[in-house]
């Protein structure tokens, strides 16, 4: 009899195992819905479709990168959240992604509960720009002449809630200065009037900004990341002038509703770290200054959990608020 229950448990278990590895192979069953929070054509929108025709290939079924920006990108991630919990779904998560925990009294679904981590892409570098014209060359000088023009100098960012938006209200916190916010649905449609000069600063990633700091039509007043970046080593930190400022770690995620089959979800984990590694796909992220990073489900849920505490912290300093 002993010998019989140990032969029904074997064939249970290889059953179980049988069945996962036919559900991870036999994934995706049909077209893939790439949700980006961003508008098309943002940086972060071209790096989506370079990643998206890498896992295509691969897989042989479509995936299309589906544009959902406003909302401090709330609008893609609830829509993520309401996806069947199956993987054939899954959002470019952002940085606001662990901030709206905190920022929104209310938001239509549950950061932490409502989601699984496919795997962490990278972190990124923040910065604050100024158009060429406007007349400060550094931190110090902007505080200077914003203490001096209360309320008159704007700034854009890609939307409320973003963490360009909550790194300049910390800043504008810390320093004790008035600079009025502009948001707007996206980092491109932003510098619809930052290039031209009619709103003068811009708070956003590198990843958005790189093209225009290279070409000379914007430049850098700081870095709001707690390190310096790799491509502006001569560029301080705003830490450097103000240690008292709090910095946050921008960062790319992929996410899926939760619920998701443990098959489909290391399927995912394992394409995606994959594709990361492609020639095209690593040489975007590099140019734009992002440190991959391609962790595993588990890590990735541990990440975000921890970022929604800092980005919360951050948030409370700055008194900033989006109801």
């Amino acid at each position: 009899m002993g010998s019989f229950r140990l032969a029904v448990c074997a064939g249970l278990l290889l059953g179980a195992v049988a069945a996962a590895e036919s559900g991870a192979q036999g994934f995706p069953a049909r077209q893939v819905r790439y949700l980006m929070p961003l508008p098309a054509g943002s940086e972060t929108d071209l790096f989506a479709r370079v990643l998206a025709k890498q896992l295509s290939d691969g897989w042989g079924q479509q995936v299309v990168v589906e544009n959902r920006p406003g909302g401090g990108t709330t609008i893609a991630t609830e829509i993520a959240a309401k996806a069947p919990p199956d993987g054939h779904s899954f959002l470019h998560a952002i940085s606001s992604f662990g901030i709206n925990a905190t920022l929104y009294s209310r938001l239509p679904y549950d950061t932490l509960k409502d989601f699984s981590c496919i795997t962490q892409i990278g972190n990124l570098y923040g910065a604050l720009l100024a158009h060429t014209s406007f007349p400060v060359k550094n931190l110090a000088e902007l505080i200077r002449l914003a203490k001096s023009r209360p309320g008159e100098i704007a700034y854009a960012t890609g939307g409320s809630g973003t963490s360009n938006h909550i790194a300049v209200e910390a800043l504008r916190a810390v320093a004790g200065i008035n600079i009025v916010h502009v948001p707007y649905k996206g980092t491109s449609l932003a510098m619809l009037d930052v290039l031209p000069g009619r709103v003068p600063l811009l708070g956003t990633v590198l990843v958005e900004a790189m093209p225009y700091i290279q070409s000379g039509k914007l430049k850098v007043i700081a870095t709001t990341s707690p390190k310096r970046a790799p491509s502006l080593p001569n560029v301080p930190t705003i830490r450097e002038t103000i240690p008292a400022y709090q910095a946050g770690t921008g960062f790319w995620a992929l996410v899926t509703r939760a619920g998701a089959p443990a098959a489909s979800l290391n399927k995912l984990n394992a394409d995606i770290v994959k594709s990361l590694q492609a020639p095209d796909v690593k040489a975007r992220l590099a140019a734009a200054d992002i440190e991959i990073v391609g962790s595993r489900p588990e890590q990735c849920d541990a990440f975000l959990r921890d970022q929604v505490g800092v980005w919360g912290a951050i948030v409370k300093a700055s008194s900033a608020r989006v109801d």
